[in-house]
């Protein structure tokens, strides 16, 4: 449990299709599907080693990586990603949160017999 690692991954923004269909009144007279921007974030569970091999093997457009970790005080991410702001949960809510999703991604991650765990956030 200790070694393993948890990181979210957002890949870079790439034109996706909505399920929102339009009647085109132009020349075809048929129905036209939308595009919009979007972006895929996963998030990444296993040790260092399955990350490094699994993002080598799949080669995708990363934007940003951030290693979700507890935050301890004073930290760079203290104050950004937890407290100070009513709208952001406190330090010690933040690490309980971790804590509690660190031994949930462990249990999946021994219910796939020790293999990476690629889940999708958005």
């Amino acid at each position: 449990m200790n070694d393993l690692i948890i990181e979210d991954w957002v890949l870079t923004k790439e034109y996706m299709p909505k399920n929102v269909w339009h009647h085109d009144k132009g020349i075809t007279g048929g129905y036209i599907q939308d595009d919009e921007q979007g972006q895929r974030c996963y998030r990444v569970v296993g040790t260092a080693a399955q990350i490094k091999a699994w993002d080598s093997e799949q080669n995708l457009p990363m934007d940003e990586v951030y290693k979700y970790e507890p935050i301890e005080k004073g930290s760079y991410w203290d104050g950004i990603v937890c407290g100070e702001r009513a709208d952001r949960p406190t330090r010690k809510e933040y690490n309980d949160k971790y804590k509690a999703d660190l031994e949930r991604y462990s249990k999946m991650y021994a219910a796939n017999n020790n293999k990476i765990l690629v889940l999708r956030t958005a």
